[in-house]
C-alpha cells in the first residue's frame, strides 16, 4: 500500500514539473508569435518603401526618356503584392496559435490559483479565464498590425494600378479601399470562426 501511495506521489511531483515546464515553454512561443508579427510588419515597411520607389523611379524614368518601362515596374509590384497578402494571412494564422497558448496559460494559472499558494488571492485579477483572449479584438495590438499591413498591401495594388491606369485616379483609390476590406473581411470571419472550438479543431480544422 505504501508503496502504491508512493509511486501515486511521485507521479503527482513529475506532473507538476512538466506543467512547470509546459507552462515555460509556453511563455517562451507566446513571445515568439508575437515577435514574429512584429518583424514582419517592419520587414513588408521596409520592404514596400523600397519597392514603390523603385516602381515609380522606373515608371517616371521611362517617361521622361520617352521609353515603356511599365513592364518591370508592374512585375515587381505584382510579385510583391502577392508576397504581402501571403504575409497578411501568415499574420492572421500567428494570431490563432498566440490566443491558443494563451488561454492554455490561462487554464494552468487558474488551476494553481485556485489552490491558493501561501495564501495568494490574485487581487490584481490576472488572467486566468481559458476563453480569453479572444481570437479577434479589434482593439488588440495584433489587430491593429492586421490592419498596417493590410493598408500597405493596399497602397501597393494602388501604385500598381496607378501605373497600369495612370489617368484613372478612381480606379485607383477603389481598388485600394476594396483590397483593404476584403483582407481584413476575410481575416476577421476566420478568426471569429476559431472561437468556441478545441485547440486541434481551432488550428488544423479537425480534431
Amino acid at each position: 500500500m505504501s508503496e502504491m501511495l508512493l509511486s501515486s506521489q511521485e507521479q503527482e511531483k513529475e506532473a507538476l514539473k512538466f506543467l512547470e515546464r509546459d507552462y515555460n515553454q509556453c511563455f517562451h512561443q507566446m513571445r515568439h508569435y508575437d515577435a514574429q508579427i512584429l518583424d514582419i510588419l517592419k520587414f513588408m515597411f521596409t520592404a514596400y518603401s523600397a519597392l514603390i520607389g523603385v516602381a515609380v523611379g522606373f515608371y517616371q524614368f521611362g517617361l521622361k526618356e520617352g521609353k515603356d518601362l511599365s513592364a518591370p515596374a508592374i512585375a515587381a509590384l505584382s510579385v510583391g503584392l502577392l508576397l504581402g497578402v501571403f504575409m497578411f494571412f501568415i499574420v492572421v494564422r500567428n494570431r490563432v496559435y498566440y490566443v491558443q497558448v494563451a488561454r492554455y496559460i490561462n487554464e494552468q494559472r487558474g488551476l494553481f490559483f485556485k489552490l491558493k499558494p501561501m495564501g495568494f488571492e490574485n487581487k490584481s485579477k490576472i488572467y486566468t479565464n481559458h476563453g480569453q483572449p479572444p481570437y479577434f479584438n479589434w482593439r488588440s495590438s495584433h489587430s491593429w498590425l492586421f490592419y498596417i499591413i493590410g493598408a500597405l498591401n493596399s497602397v501597393l495594388l494602388g501604385v500598381l494600378f496607378y501605373i497600369v491606369f495612370p489617368c484613372s485616379p478612381k480606379i485607383v483609390i477603389s481598388s485600394s479601399v476594396v483590397l483593404l476590406v476584403l483582407q481584413l473581411t476575410i481575416a476577421i470571419a476566420y478568426l471569429r470562426l476559431r472561437e468556441n472550438k478545441s485547440a486541434s479543431k481551432a488550428v488544423f480544422g479537425k480534431e
